[in-house]
């Protein structure tokens, strides 16, 4: 006969001899969790990312570190979520993040320190929903580095230093749904700047520097409905840029130097025409017109304006001039390419990217930079089950072990 503490060697070699052999251990000072497979590391204040990712992680959570550079092959193919928001990531090695085909949202916001991207950082993730890129020092994007994209949906960059934004920046996003761009230095939005951008629901423009707007700089956003252009250096909008959008039902003007003359027709003609809920439309100028609603002109304030064909045909003219070199500054453009088919994938929801709707400080346009989340603030729910805490052996065994033990 066999003793009972013979038997309970021999039953704990046959358990472990069922556990995985290749099952992977847990980074130093992160916390893994069974299921979904995922890694959180945050808030570790590591300078680099740690080493033993297991290969099969779905989401990982590097936030709130001090990171300075991504690496090729680091991250394994099997993921789907990747948080590298707040750290100091100034560097991303060409191919970081190429074999990644399962990669839906990639946040590489408040990374104050990431300055330059190279055209093809992002090429290959065809499954990509939702790319976080706020509150960067970006201050130019290179044309083509959303080339590929066609799954995105949500792509934010507010909050960078982004001084123009070339036509057909956006050309393969068909897509795309929301688009923030609030809080950068844009002075001027020219005729292809949005092209390639059915599905677009969402645009928000404010707390820019902008001037000029192209009078087909929004054709072709047929489904848009929200249009945020408050707090910009806007004295007119020439041209009816605002009659391509069909479907516009929210529409922010206000905090710019309305001139309420005979700019003002076009503006002044589109709101009488349309049932938009908008913001008011103080003028700027003339002196006696200070504070007066832009809406609420009369058709006698334009008697002395010219006919508005007149005004066209000059306006014409003077992009006929522009585009022929008369001294106009030009906005750099790429060739159009092809677009992918829009709604032809379904909406992702709106909890999993769009995150906490439209906070109030980016309606306020740019807010002093707020203070880190705190450490569990957008980590795994709390009723996962991390596996630093659990035993090593495999969930699965457990039971088996309750049953057997007693009887031994």
């Amino acid at each position: 006969t066999v003793p009972a503490g013979g038997r309970l060697a021999a039953l704990l070699l046959v358990v472990l001899a069922w556990v995985p052999g290749g099952a992977p251990a847990c980074p130093a000072l992160c916390t893994c969790y069974v299921s979904p497979p995922t890694v959180s590391c945050q808030a570790n204040n590591f300078s680099s990312v740690p080493a033993g990712l297991p290969p099969g992680a779905r989401r990982l959570f590097l936030q709130n570190n001090v990171i300075r550079a991504l690496r090729a092959g680091t991250f394994g193919p099997s993921t789907v979520t990747l948080w590298l928001y707040s750290n100091n990531i100034s560097s991303i090695q060409p191919g970081t993040f190429r074999h990644l085909p399962a990669l839906e949202e990639l946040d590489l916001g408040d990374n104050p320190h990431l300055r330059v991207l190279a055209p093809d950082t992002f090429h290959g993730l065809r499954r990509l929903q939702a790319l976080h890129l706020y509150r960067c020092q970006l201050a130019s994007l290179p044309s083509g580095i959303f080339r590929g994209l066609h799954s995105l949906q949500y792509l934010y960059l507010q909050e960078n230093g982004l001084l123009y934004l070339q036509d057909d920046l956006f050309a393969d996003l068909a897509n795309l749904s929301h688009l923030f761009l609030h809080g950068n230095r844009v002075r001027a939005l020219s005729e292809g700047v949005f092209r390639g951008l059915p599905s677009l629901d969402r645009l928000l423009l404010h707390a820019n520097r902008l001037v000029a707007v192209h009078r087909r700089a929004f054709r072709g956003l047929s489904r848009l409905t929200i249009l945020y252009l408050f707090n910009n250096s806007l004295a007119a909008l020439p041209g009816d840029p605002l009659a391509a959008l069909p479907a516009l039902q929210f529409l922010r003007l206000n905090a710019n130097p309305w001139a309420c003359d005979c700019r003002a027709r076009p503006l002044w003609a589109w709101f009488r025409r349309t049932r938009v809920s908008s913001s008011p439309v103080p003028c700027a100028s003339p002196p006696h017109r200070r504070g007066t609603d832009l809406r609420h002109l009369r058709p006698q304030d334009f008697d002395a304006c010219p006919e508005e064909d007149e005004e066209e045909e000059e306006e014409e003219e003077q992009e006929e001039k522009d585009e022929g070199g008369g001294g106009a500054v030009a906005v750099v453009g790429t060739p159009g390419r092809a677009l992918g088919r829009p709604g032809t994938l379904p909406a992702a929801p709106p909890s999993a990217f769009y995150r906490d709707g439209l906070p109030p400080h980016d309606l306020r346009g740019s807010q002093p930079r707020p203070p880190p989340p705190s450490r569990d603030s957008r980590g795994p729910p709390e009723d996962e089950v991390p596996l630093a805490a659990a035993p090593r052996l495999a969930p699965a065994l457990l039971p088996l072990l309750a049953l057997l033990l007693p009887n031994l």
